[in-house]
């Protein structure tokens, strides 16, 4: 464990020493606590290598051209050069940026033997495997690295990304920002300008362009003068479900005595009527059953607004039931509604992305369901 007994103070009389320059102190405070921190933990997870023998270890400050920190130690006779190099974010186009930046211009003290290790706040796996096959190493401050050079390899996965990461994360599919991800996901080879996209969803300009960024940032979408547009669908979705799995929202379950054809008919006459009917979806397992037929559920799914709640509460005659044959999900944000799709005449159902999505939240069956759809 990283939080083991070893523990580096930064004094002259340590094994590892720190070098800091004075007149930064006030400037970079915060900024020297983040690479503390990654200090710390970078030689905690070298200090697992059998036969580890520490010969010097620097934390730099800021300064153009230098790693944020480098360690020397032995292994046996051989004699290693590691460094690291810390990240805001762990994004493939930050990590693709640097990456490129190392191998054009090298960090001072950089040799061709040097091992450089990346740490950020978190690496999805994808970027882990970027990494190594460029040859560098990665630590995230959620506890999880890899680590390969000579004869050493060290790994650590499975760790989730700390709560601050999972918010940031979260953000990119709240729902204002979620209708700009609808919007690109529902016509992938289109690029967008940020106008159009305000103007289709609704939303402020500077929530599209932060959207806009984030997801470029992550290697999710490409911007160019024509515009931006989606060119990781499967792994923005993927991500998409993972976050919303874990989004409470208001789920209720009753039971109908309409059945067959006589239950088709009130749900087809619901979706019919106007205004009400725009409140209405068919979702999750019973949407899949239209898109890609897959789970055998008797039970009836809806995604509805609080007016289409009521509707369909006195349409179907529900009664409260927890093993009930409805299940119906509550929502207030009507951007899920813009994206909706007809299969069929007056038959409405979530879009084929957020059926995914929420075929996700079902237990295992239900991503076994989600697999298929997608």
């Amino acid at each position: 464990c990283l939080t083991g007994s070893a523990r580096y103070q930064f004094t002259k009389n340590d094994m590892f020493t720190v070098v800091v320059n004075n007149s930064f102190r006030v400037n970079i405070a915060a900024d020297l606590d983040e690479r503390r921190d990654a200090f710390n933990r970078l030689g905690g997870v070298l200090e697992r290598i059998p036969g580890f023998n520490p010969i010097r270890a620097d934390r730099h400050t800021p300064h153009a051209g230098r790693p944020d920190g480098h360690f020397t130690f032995k292994v046996g006779r051989k004699e290693h050069h590691v460094q690291f190099i810390l990240l805001t974010h762990g994004y493939p186009k930050q990590v693709r940026s640097v990456i490129h930046e190392l191998e054009t211009t090298p960090r001072q003290g950089q040799t061709p033997s040097t091992y450089t290790v990346l740490v950020a706040p978190w690496f999805s796996p994808e970027t882990v495997e970027l990494a190594a096959a460029h040859g560098y190493g990665t630590l995230d401050l959620s506890g999880n690295y890899r680590l390969h050079f000579g004869p050493v390899f060290l790994e650590r996965v499975g760790e989730a990304a700390s709560p601050g990461v999972r918010r940031q994360a979260a953000s990119l599919f709240a729902p204002k920002s979620a209708r700009i991800l609808r919007a690109l996901l529902a016509v992938p080879e289109t690029d967008w300008k940020v106008s159009e996209l305000v103007a289709l969803t609704g939303v402020s300009q500077g929530l599209v362009s932060r959207v806009r960024t984030e997801l470029v940032q992550r290697g999710w979408a490409e911007a160019s003068g024509s515009g931006v547009r989606i060119s990781a669908a499967e792994e923005l979705i993927r991500s998409w479900a993972a976050v919303h799995q874990d989004t409470p929202d208001y789920t209720w379950s009753g039971y109908t005595l309409l059945h067959g054809s006589r239950l088709n008919e009130a749900v087809l006459n619901i979706m019919s009527t106007p205004v009400t009917g725009q409140h209405t979806l068919l979702s999750g397992p019973s949407a899949a059953q239209w898109l890609a037929p897959y789970l055998r559920d008797e039970r009836q799914y809806f995604q509805v607004t609080p007016q289409g709640f009521d509707r369909l509460y006195g349409a179907l005659d529900l009664e409260s039931e927890p093993s009930g044959n409805v299940v119906i999900r509550r929502t207030d944000d009507e951007g899920l509604f813009l994206d909706r799709i007809q299969v069929a005449p007056g038959y409405w159902l979530t879009s084929p992305v957020q059926t995914y999505v929420d075929l996700h939240r079902e237990g295992e069956r239900g991503q076994e369901a989600a697999e298929h759809l997608l």
